[in-house]
């Protein structure tokens, strides 16, 4: 049975209400560890406008772009440090 995660504890909530106004946040998702860079709005899309997170993969030392509305990491529960 899939564990129920709590939609306010997911990378998308925090992007759209939480870091909406921070930078350099860092937080887990499981065992690796991000730091949160900056929010994108791509709103060229035709069905409407992308949220798309910059973070930074403290584990591989590269910046990821990762869209919270479909990628599966924007519906991972994360801990915020």
């Amino acid at each position: 049975m899939k564990k129920k995660v709590d939609e306010k504890k997911t990378l998308k909530y925090a992007v759209s209400f939480i870091f909406y106004d921070t930078t350099n946040v860092r937080f887990m998702i499981k065992d690796r560890l991000y730091e949160y860079i900056n929010t994108v709005y791509d709103h060229d899309m035709m069905d409407g406008a992308n949220t798309i997170a910059v973070l930074y993969d403290l584990k591989y030392m590269k910046y990821i772009a990762v869209n919270v509305d479909k990628d599966p990491i924007g519906n991972k529960e994360i801990t915020i440090l």
